[in-house]
């Protein structure tokens, strides 16, 4: 009696992708600063790397070298990849432009960075480097909006 009306496979996909990718609405989404300041994402990197390799003690030069290194110098560079996607806002591209990687690499030292924070001493170290690196990022936002202003 009822005919069931069938729609196209494809159409049934796009609604199904449609509805996993809406958001719920957050109040503050950060604005990624790239758009404002093309340098943004090399400045970013570049505070990351200097930040990481004082607390590290591992030499700039190094986390920025295309090869693996030591293990000390494989972890300060995951934790530097980390720190410019999560903190930075950074698109795994563009972190992975500015260390010389592939960005599956920026997402396995992300999700490798994501698995050690279980470690308490890991998570404080890395919090604290957080922490700093919001600080200038709000800094950044504020000389930034400044400018605009004058």
């Amino acid at each position: 009696m009822y005919q069931r009306i069938q729609t196209c496979p494809a159409r049934q996909t796009n609604i199904r992708k449609a509805e996993l990718t809406t958001l719920p609405h957050r109040r503050h989404v950060p604005r990624p600063l790239g758009d404002v300041c093309p340098d943004y994402d090399r400045v970013a990197g570049q505070l990351v790397v200097k930040l990481v390799s004082v607390l590290d003690r591992v030499a700039v030069g190094d986390l920025q070298r295309t090869s693996r290194g030591k293990a000390i110098v494989c972890l300060s560079r995951q934790k530097a990849m980390y720190l410019m996607h999560t903190v930075f806002s950074s698109p795994y591209h563009k972190v992975a432009e500015f260390f010389g990687r592939d960005r599956t690499t920026i997402a396995h030292a992300c999700k490798l960075v994501e698995d050690m924070r279980d470690d308490e001493d890991f998570d404080r170290q890395l919090e604290a480097m957080e922490n700093l690196l919001v600080s200038a990022r709000s800094l950044y936002e504020i000389s930034d909006r400044g400018a605009a202003d004058a």
